[in-house]
């Protein structure tokens, strides 16, 4: 499709400024070979640290600006607190108790792998390949055994179904599957996040179900997040799939690049989304496009496993761009966030606390 590296390197850097592009099944092909999508992963890299080289200069001069008025800022504060103390001490400007939108848990920090009436076992891979396992792991018995697999806060898993399909399991995730597939339907059953690239058999349809919604395919590549308490999501990244709200039995088809949601208060909204953004997990990233403060900071308190408070609810809609390496450091990521200048974060005994500016 793109012959040589100066062609490739300008394909993405015109991917990285266009995000509609991004959603083409061209640029889906073109990132699919490995080479590729290294290519724009490191170019993704180098625009975030320009990102902060620029902020930083920013910082810096509105810094200086900070110096000659700080004096008189002070001076003025001095004289509304010395001539008017009673209004500093009104119920009106007493500050609030944050909201807690997010706790922080003791669940541990290991895979967690359970066979249907067995004990369960610790995973120390962050990947595991079913067809291996079965001969090491399962007593003989023509009964087929499901087995559960719960990923915790802060960790994700790659793993390899009997019928070749690979499921990236997102933290606090937990899938139900079979260790063989039988009859005519290839079935699981997920809680939480997963990406799910499924071996085409269509003769046997896979279908996933989440949370009062199936989602039914021959072969392809899509993403469900069915997390409590969030909107649950079906993104698809190829291929076709038909997702079924089993409280209605309304079923929608879904094109590449679309996403369906169904929000907490019922409603459902088919959209043409960057799928970079509902994927880039499996890649190791946060990458959130004009997205509400809100699900950024739910994504950071699944993958870090702190407390989040919010100094006012306003403050959840607020809308950024965000992008950074899922192995950052989790004071790092609060200092890129810092440094969009739209929210004050402070992190101080295991609470991330958010305000306003």
């Amino acid at each position: 499709m793109i012959g040589n590296s100066d062609q490739n390197l300008d394909y993405a850097l015109r991917a990285i400024q266009d995000p509609q592009l991004r959603e083409t099944d061209e640029f889906l092909q073109w990132i699919s070979v490995p080479e590729n999508k290294e290519l724009f992963w490191e170019l993704m890299a180098c625009k975030e640290a320009m990102i902060r080289e620029k902020l930083d200069r920013r910082h810096r001069s509105r810094a200086k600006m900070r110096i000659w008025t700080a004096a008189s800022v002070a001076a003025a504060i001095f004289v509304l607190a010395f001539l008017i103390p009673s209004f500093l001490s009104s119920p009106s400007s007493q500050k609030q108790q944050p909201i807690r939108f997010f706790a922080a848990n003791n669940c541990g920090d290991h895979v967690i792998l359970q066979i249907d009436g067995h004990d369960q076992q610790l995973l120390k891979d962050s990947v595991m390949d079913i067809k291996d396992w079965q001969v090491k792991a399962l007593p003989a018995t023509d009964t087929v055994a499901y087995l559960n697999l719960t990923t915790p806060r802060g960790k994700d898993f790659l793993l390899v179904l009997a019928d070749g399909t690979k499921v990236w399991i997102n933290a606090e995730s937990t899938l139900r599957y079979p260790v063989a597939f039988r009859g005519k339907e290839r079935r699981v059953e997920l809680k939480g996040e997963a990406c799910f690239e499924v071996a085409k058999d269509e003769e046997h349809p896979f279908i996933v179900r989440a949370d009062g919604m199936d989602t039914r395919v021959l072969g392809t590549k899509f993403n469900v997040r069915s997390y409590k308490t969030e909107d649950r999501h079906v993104t698809l990244v190829q291929g076709k799939v038909q997702v079924t709200n089993m409280n209605s039995y309304k079923s929608v088809m879904l094109q590449p690049g679309q996403d369906l949601t169904y929000t907490e208060t019922g409603e459902e909204k088919i959209s043409n989304v960057n799928i970079a953004t509902y994927t880039a997990w499996t890649e190791g990233m946060f990458y959130f496009d004009d997205a509400p403060l809100e699900e950024i900071m739910s994504f950071l308190g699944r993958w870090y496993n702190v407390n989040i408070d919010f100094e006012q609810q306003e403050l959840y809609n607020i809308r950024l761009n965000f992008w950074a390496n899922r192995n950052t450091h989790l004071e790092e990521a609060l200092e890129l966030l810092n440094k969009l200048q739209k929210v004050h974060i402070d992190y101080q005994n295991e609470t991330i606390t958010i305000k306003h500016i």
